[in-house]
């Protein structure tokens, strides 16, 4: 009998392990959620993206974070920007100013890109973001390393006709932290 190690991102279990702190990270914006111990050898980002996309999702990869090898285990259609589902990005690299995701419509707001970003840590460095809205008792302050500050100024344009916009999801290697579109964000270093 021959065996197929699989790596544990592609497993059913794990991704429904990883897809539940995913649901809580979403109902409790700003909090972090360790993947650590699901991923193995991968990243979280890979992590997240083998539990939320399938063959019907369009992705665009601003810089191009995805392998060929990743593209071909995820099954998802290569867009642009426009017309993207799920943006990849860098956060350490700063949008353009001519970087708008779709915002969906107000009779289909649903339709409003996720961006996943990744930065390089989530929890610790002098970005420090504070945090309101449903899901947050009072405030909630969380650091980030690796992330340039542009992104939270144009998501402030992107969810200014809510309940369009779009949502956030922040990546480190190991780490997840979910803002949907519902939460003020502000600046305060």
């Amino acid at each position: 009998m021959i065996q197929i190690d699989i790596e544990p991102i592609w497993r059913d279990e794990v991704q429904q392990q990883i897809f539940r702190h995913l649901l809580s990270s979403n109902s409790l914006p700003g909090s972090i959620a360790a993947l650590g111990s699901y991923i193995g050898q991968d990243s979280a980002l890979m992590g997240v993206l083998a539990t939320i996309l399938d063959n019907t999702t369009l992705l665009y990869d601003r810089d191009r974070l995805l392998t060929d090898r990743n593209w071909r285990r995820l099954d998802v259609r290569e867009v642009p920007l426009a017309e993207a589902n799920f943006i990849v990005a860098e956060a350490v690299i700063a949008p353009a100013a001519d970087f708008i995701p779709n915002l969906g419509t107000l009779s289909s707001p649903e339709l409003g890109a996720t961006l996943i970003l990744l930065v390089e840590k989530l929890g610790a460095g002098s970005l420090m973001l504070e945090l309101t809205g449903p899901g947050i008792d009072s405030q909630r302050t969380v650091a980030l390393v690796g992330c340039d500050r542009h992104w939270f100024d144009l998501r402030a344009e992107w969810v200014a006709n809510f309940p369009m916009g779009v949502d956030l999801i922040l990546v480190d290697e190991t780490q997840v932290m979910f803002l949907p579109r519902t939460t003020q964000i502000a600046i305060v270093s």
